[in-house]
């Protein structure tokens, strides 16, 4: 070691600090000395990455376990159906539990472990860590929502209530579900909220594979925002279903059976009817009867009498001049397209012929009946010896109760009554089915309700089930058919319509409405009268329409509904083809020019399935169409051709060039 003088500024003469020079064995134990530390440091990490190795494995095959118990619990309450036991309820349980707790460990390792707290401190390494607390938390959630679900289903559809005996009624077993679900919502309802905030915190990048994957599986197994629409829907539908099923005392319901192939304003003709009654969520036998058990009396009679007697209601003036009736009944209430207000003359006609009170009234057809026997399978109908099924049940229905004899209309009863004990005794697992069923008639207007209790027809008129004649804020259509010749033309007679819109500068819309009837052949006098179809037009318009012109008709103009009717009769004989056109123009207010839009909303009628139509649109100088829209699906700007299986809105979007 060599020592130097340091001559540095501000340093005093013979203050001689020593320092120390670095020479070759100097340099070497600096090298040694670095090259230990990273060995060091090498090591350190070697042994914390292992172990976050080790604890990344643990954690993932700890979350593969929870997702198949969580899934396995699922699968056993969704597919059970007729095999739905207390032991696989038992089991369903068992396994949400088990996917819960396996579900937090996972979340506890991944928050409070030392590695993978030292790991977050990384950006990418935190993003990972951050989705997969995520995802454990949604197992939590979901794991804690199933037990839920699936205690509130063991209790109440597998345990008999208190004096029910073994059986339970469908009625009772929802009630009995709501009673257990009710306390629960809170919870169920949260847990699904948090579920959704998680989600919502997943980042769509920068996920390792395996993390991404996790993801794309969730998504895929279950919409967390659907399931918790559907439980804050519930919880609205609630008060209405305890209503409709009598859970604060007994109601009773008048069910309409239509006949579609003889088309009256609500879907058709008034065969048969019956009556449902619920109590505290128990049925009352179902005895369906023929209309004519309630509207004749024993010797063939009409209970309402003639013009001038007490009992007589005065009937509308197409059916009393077609059918020469001495009064209203209740086989033709349904004259009115709007649901509420053909129901309330149904009651009023029951009252007055037999001082028979309800609290509701429910339509149905047979296209409603096919849906319910594609779900229950061929039903045999012991009476007439016919087994019906979903495709043969309208030509049967047809030919029993027109071609038969004698007690013709009573096949309707029969068969009403067999297929309805078979949806009855439906397991659970066959239920969602049902109600899907009765959304899809609601939505055709083959399923039809009105109800006094403000909950339960809210219900109603949520779901689509209503059958009132809208009254849209922009232009409409409705265009209602009314048999009055006493045959089944319509189960042939094949309709399509085009409207052709013209907008004029000052605001007004013109409208030609074509209708096309076609394809009705002889069938015989029994299904097809003698010579063609009598019919009663009424084509709804918004108030402010004013008729101009009728080719193929004669047309009236009236004022019902809060809409001006255009009606009047029209034929169709035989292998012919009819075209009818009418004009009339709408006044529109505000403008749909000033708006640069225009709406129209179609109306179906009840008792036809899917009618063709096709509607044009024109517009003035200096204006073009933007875009079409039918509901929420874009349209090819132009003609727009589709079928009245639904009601149908329209939107067009103007530009002005």
């Amino acid at each position: 070691m060599r020592l130097q003088l340091d001559h540095r500024p501000g340093i005093a003469a013979g203050a001689v600090p020593l320092t120390r020079v670095a020479g070759p064995r100097g340099r070497r134990w600096k090298r040694w000395a670095i090259l230990f530390a990273i060995a060091t440091v090498v090591a350190l990490l070697g042994i914390g990455g292992l172990k976050l190795l080790s604890n990344t494995l643990a954690v993932q095959a700890e979350a593969n376990q929870a997702k198949g118990e969580l899934l396995a619990g699922a699968t056993i309450v969704r597919d059970a159906g007729a095999k739905l036991t207390p032991a696989q309820l038992t089991q369903a349980i068992h396994d949400f539990r088990l996917a819960e707790r396996h579900f937090r460990h996972v979340r506890g390792v991944l928050t409070a472990s030392r590695s993978f707290a030292i790991m977050a401190r990384v950006p990418l390494a935190r993003r990972q860590i951050s989705a997969a607390t995520d995802l454990s938390d949604i197992g939590i959630h979901g794991a804690v929502t199933g037990r839920l679900m699936a205690e509130a289903v063991s209790t109440s559809l597998l345990e008999p209530l208190p004096n029910a005996g073994n059986h339970l009624d469908p009625g009772q077993k929802i009630l009995a579900l709501l009673d257990l679900l009710d306390p629960k919502l809170n919870q169920l309802t949260s847990e699904l909220d948090l579920a959704v905030a998680d989600r919502a915190r997943i980042p769509s990048f920068g996920l390792l594979p395996q993390i991404s994957t996790a993801v794309r599986q969730l998504d895929a197994k279950i919409d967390l925002k659907a399931l918790r629409t559907s439980l804050l829907a519930l919880r609205a539908d609630e008060p209405g279903v305890r209503q409709l099923l009598g859970a604060t005392g007994p109601r009773s319901y008048l069910v309409l059976e239509q006949d579609p192939a003889e088309l009256r304003g609500t879907g058709g003709f008034i065969g048969s009817v019956a009556f449902l009654g619920f109590d505290r969520g128990k049925m009352a036998p179902f005895d369906p009867q023929d209309i004519d058990k309630l509207d004749e009396n024993p010797n063939g009679t009409f209970v309402l009498g003639g013009p001038g007697t007490k009992t007589h209601v005065n009937p509308p003036y197409p059916l009393e001049y077609t059918f020469k009736l001495q009064s209203w009944e209740l086989r033709d209430a349904n004259w009115s397209p709007d649901f509420p207000t053909a129901s309330r003359q149904a009651e009023f006609l029951l009252n007055r012929e037999r001082g028979t009170k309800v609290d509701g009234v429910i339509a149905i057809d047979p296209y409603f009946i096919q849906r319910l026997l594609a779900i229950v399978g061929p039903v045999s109908i012991p009476e007439t010896g016919d087994v019906v099924d979903q495709h043969n049940f309208f030509d049967v229905t047809l030919s029993r109760v027109e071609l038969t004899t004698s007690n013709r209309k009573a096949f309707l009863s029969y068969a009403s009554k067999q297929i309805l004990g078979r949806v009855l005794s439906l397991p659970v697992g066959k239920w969602f089915s049902v109600l899907q069923a009765i959304q899809s008639g609601c939505d055709a207007r083959s399923v039809q309700a009105y109800f006094h209790d403000p909950q339960t027809e809210a219900l109603a008129t949520k779901h689509q089930c209503g059958g009132q004649v809208q009254a849209p804020s922009g232009d409409g259509l409705m265009v209602i058919e009314s048999n009055v010749g006493g045959n089944k033309d319509d189960f042939w007679m094949k309709r399509k319509f085009n409207l052709q819109i013209k907008m004029n500068q000052d605001g007004s819309v013109r409208h030609t409405l074509h209708l096309h009837y076609e394809g009705l052949t002889d069938r015989g006098y029994k299904l097809t009268g003698r010579w063609g179809y009598t019919g009663w037009l009424r084509i709804y318009a918004p108030a402010s329409s004013t008729l101009v012109s009728t080719t193929g008709t004669d047309l009236n103009a009236s004022q019902e509904l809060g809409k001006t009717v255009f009606e009047g009769w029209f034929y169709v004989q035989f292998d012919h083809r009819v075209d009818l056109t009418v004009v009339y123009d709408v006044k529109m207010s505000p403008t749909a020019l000033s708006q640069r839009q225009l709406r129209l909303f179609w109306q179906k009628q009840a008792g036809r399935v899917d009618d063709p139509i096709s509607v044009e649109l024109s517009l003035p100088d200096g204006w073009k169409l933007k875009s079409a829209r039918m509901g929420s699906s874009s349209m090819p700007v132009g003609r727009i051709s589709t079928s009245l299986s639904s009601d149908r809105q329209f939107v067009f979007a103007l530009q002005k060039t």
